[in-house]
């Protein structure tokens, strides 16, 4: 029989103390939260209200020495002497440990008197921390690039699939930012792909930095990338958006040789097309949006091009 299982009889039986009950209670109500950063907030929650512990932080460490780290952004000295530990491994080569600091010498006192009950709560979720953590990661890898870190197109239509028909019946404007790095291939003639991942990586960033959280940024392929702004009162918004990232990113540098000094500068273009005033249909979309791109990459370095009927007629994509 489990602990779980054994906690659970326990508990009907009435026959452990009120921290052992809670402990339960706390596991049947994150067992199937899907992220971790979801069991945190409801632990973080728990411990406040039960001990009034209010910086937890959470470390996971494995062979490989990675960290993830979930906290409420203060730091402090986890040796303090009002600090306390809790390591609970894994198994051989991964441990988790709760850390937090105790306000006072008497809130650490009352705290280090249930430090069983504690080590028994940090027990028993732990496995479901380390499930859930793993779960993520294998999500991430089927919808994650795995040089930018961004979503890819599965993760994409995914996501558009839900956002669009909210968009259209709450009568929302949605706008496809298409980028493209302008004569990317040059740099892997000159430079070499290990270059390439940089300017990538660096454009991944500043798209990322200069949009909102509600928005998104996708890798969809080569050196082509997606922005999707949710919520964009027009075109000539959008455009705004769009001129703001290709200033941001002209005005980055990529470290080709440390020793030296020597940096590269690139440029990028964007098309854009509108929902649903370009197309309902998300394919047609993207086509609409990779259109634009290629005819603004026809103008020049650093263009801006929104998309029109007339595009879809006139240009020859191959």
């Amino acid at each position: 029989m489990s602990i779980i299982n054994s906690l659970e009889n326990f508990v009907k039986e009435d026959k452990v103390s009120e921290d052992l009950k809670e402990a339960f209670h706390l596991y049947e109500k994150i067992k199937n939260a899907p992220i971790v950063e979801e069991i945190y907030e409801e632990l973080k929650s728990w411990l406040y209200t039960v001990y009034k512990i209010h910086n937890i932080k959470i470390t996971i460490t494995n062979i490989d020495g990675c960290d993830l780290i979930f906290h409420n952004g203060k730091e402090y000295d986890i040796d303090s002497g009002l600090s306390l530990n809790f390591s609970i491994d894994i198994n051989t080569e991964s441990s988790i440990m709760f850390s937090f600091l105790c306000d006072n010498e008497e809130h650490f006192k009352e705290i280090d008197e249930r430090y069983i009950y504690l080590n028994t709560i940090f027990y028993v979720i732990t496995p479901l921390i380390n499930t859930t953590f793993l779960e993520e990661k294998v999500k991430d890898t089927s919808v994650k690039d795995p040089i930018t870190g961004l979503y890819n197109r599965k993760y994409l239509l995914e996501h558009l699939e839900k956002m669009l028909p909210l968009a259209r019946r709450e009568q929302k404007n949605v706008a496809f930012l298409m980028v493209g790095i302008d004569h990317f291939k040059a740099v892997i003639d000159e430079f070499d792909y290990e270059i390439g991942d940089k300017v990538l990586i660096e454009l991944a960033d500043t798209l990322q930095e200069d949009i909102r959280t509600s928005d998104i940024v996708i890798r969809l392929d080569a050196d082509e990338f997606l922005v999707v702004l949710a919520n964009v009162q027009s075109k000539e918004s959008a455009a705004s958006v769009a001129q703001k990232l290709v200033e941001s990113f002209g005005k980055r540098e990529v470290d080709v040789n440390s020793y030296t000094g020597q940096t590269l500068k690139k440029t990028i273009c964007v098309g854009i097309s509108m929902y649903p005033d370009d197309s309902t249909s998300i394919d047609q979309i993207l086509k609409n949006s990779d259109i634009s791109l290629y005819e603004a990459r026809n103008k020049g370095r650093s263009q801006v091009l929104v998309f029109n009927q007339d595009q879809e007629s006139s240009v020859d994509l191959f």
